[in-house]
């Protein structure tokens, strides 16, 4: 009863934000890039509930349960790793292209609008489904726990709280309260961690649990393949540029992005130690998923387990807003803006924008309900993202030579790569080594990972063949002009595209 007492009170705290970005938004900006405002310590602490999701930090327990310890700290520790690189990567030229969304650097870097639709079209099914399903998935687990009722009014219940949420308020909104749950969250995590840590020190860094060379060997497989497409195909996440978006100006976005990623590597590990624990205090779990909720529930009073699950419910929810809202600024920006009507009335398209996340929620509902499965959604996600989109978004700050017919032909190829080989696997003999030779086949074999390596290949080759245009090469010289990272307010500045025209 406690829980419900105190998730009841957050709710109205939320709904309070909520209302105060309400009053903020007047235009489909607003709701979507936060007016391009938001300061270092908000679009930071925003980054690191994003990456400490409840939804993603249970599936790391559940990896950590089943396969081992450094399976369970693959997660977060790749998540962290991909803010860091994305930092180094495409923070500042995105915001020098004064993109509204991730998708806008392969339309603006690459001089297509069609392109940055095509890539926007494969990022609102990657994060506003896919993901946006696993984030449901994982909310739906604390809201069973908190009301003590079924999968699917517990789903709809989730989902109905946060559209609210997510319409009214928008980015700002959720980036302001995310900085609330993060601290919560993070409380919370510690606490169990240490609980663990002092009781339970007998269960936990068993040397066969963690054994580095394990990672090497055929065998750890299992964890490269969690870490690396977290790592490097999660670096175009949707959801984690709009923020970045938002930021005031790219040295926030930059910073921002660094200070995150730090610090979820640095608590990486936990996943894996609860992950070990919970195997010898719950053994045999039907759903190890859910376990940090029922140690919370069992282990802790009951105010303080319902302030930690009202902290993990809160936060799901804002990273699921996210989600929405990163959906709904591709499709508005991407599709509606660059080719349905690009002289909309201001009042219309917030409209449009808000009818858009409801659109996604119920998308991402529906996926939630067939999987009832964190990890199946999320990596489904990732793995589209990584096959299609990675090489664009890493090679064009570096190498000029990238071509916009290269990209078109390498999110192409790596996407139908993907599909034909989940059907009927993919082509090549498996090794019988245990050892190393055994462990790059086994990655190989995994339709992301070899698909990566030919999108890579397509790009590079046709990149060789056929040259930049001069507006492709002028685009390149932009990005990577220091002098813009001195603009501050990018609402008043004309948008690119009408500059180069």
């Amino acid at each position: 009863m406690s829980a419900i007492v105190i998730f009841c009170l957050y709710l109205v705290f939320i709904y309070y934000i909520g209302f105060k970005g309400y009053q903020r938004i007047k235009t489909a900006e607003d709701l979507i890039v936060a007016g391009w405002s938001m300061p270092l310590y908000v679009v930071t602490g925003s980054l690191i509930a994003a990456l400490l999701a409840a939804p993603f930090f249970f599936a790391a327990v559940g990896s950590g349960y089943t396969d081992g310890g450094f399976e369970g700290t693959a997660t977060m520790a790749g998540l962290g790793t991909c803010m860091i690189l994305g930092a180094l990567i495409w923070t500042k030229p995105l915001r020098r292209l004064k993109g509204w969304t991730i998708a806008d650097y392969y339309g603006l870097r690459y001089g297509s609008k069609k392109l940055g639709a095509y890539t926007g079209s494969l990022m609102a099914i990657a994060f506003g489904l896919f993901n946006a399903g696993a984030l449901t998935v994982g909310g739906t687990y604390i809201i069973q726990a908190i009301f003590t009722i079924d999968f699917v009014p517990a789903a709809i219940l989730f989902v109905s709280l946060t559209v609210v949420y997510s319409v009214v308020g928008g980015l700002w909104a959720v980036a302001y309260t995310e900085i609330v749950q993060g601290i919560f969250a993070i409380a919370g995590i510690l606490g169990i961690a240490l609980v663990v840590f002092f009781q339970y020190d007998e269960f936990i860094f068993n040397p066969n649990w963690w054994n580095v060379s394990h990672l090497f060997e055929k065998g750890g497989a299992g964890f490269w393949s969690l870490y690396l497409i977290l790592a490097l195909g999660d670096i175009p996440a949707a959801d984690l540029g709009q923020r970045v978006a938002a930021a005031k100006n790219p040295r926030v976005a930059y910073l921002s992005m660094i200070i995150a990623g730090s610090v979820v590597i640095a608590i990486s590990w936990i996943p894996g130690m609860l992950g070990e624990s919970f195997k010898m205090i719950f053994p045999d779990s039907a759903n190890p998923e859910t376990l940090m909720l029922a140690f919370a529930q069992g282990y802790f009073p009951p105010i303080v387990s319902g302030i930690f699950l009202t902290a993990m419910a809160a936060m799901g929810m804002s990273t699921l807003a996210a989600c929405y809202v990163a959906s709904s600024g591709i499709i508005t920006k991407n599709i509606y803006l660059d080719f349905i009507n690009p002289n909309p009335d201001p009042k219309k398209l917030l409209l449009f924008s808000r009818l858009v996340i409801v659109v996604c929620a119920a998308l991402g509902l529906i996926l939630s309900l067939g999987f009832q499965k964190v990890i199946d959604l999320a990596y489904l996600a990732w793995d589209i993202v990584f096959v299609t989109l990675f090489w664009p978004l890493v090679l064009g700050p570096f190498w000029k030579r990238v071509s916009t017919p290269a990209v078109w032909a390498s999110i192409t190829v790596g996407l139908a790569y993907y599909i034909l080989t989940s059907v009927f696997s993919v082509p090549g003999t498996v090794s019988d080594s245990t050892g190393f030779l055994g462990l790059l086949s086994e990655l190989w074999h995994m339709p992301a990972f070899s698909g990566a390596v030919i999108s890579g290949l397509t790009i590079v080759v046709v990149s060789l063949i056929i040259p930049p245009t001069e507006e492709v090469l002028e685009m390149h010289r932009i990005e990577k002009d220091k002098s813009l990272d001195e603009l501050q307010d990018y609402k008043d500045k004309i948008i690119l595209e009408d500059n180069a025209s």
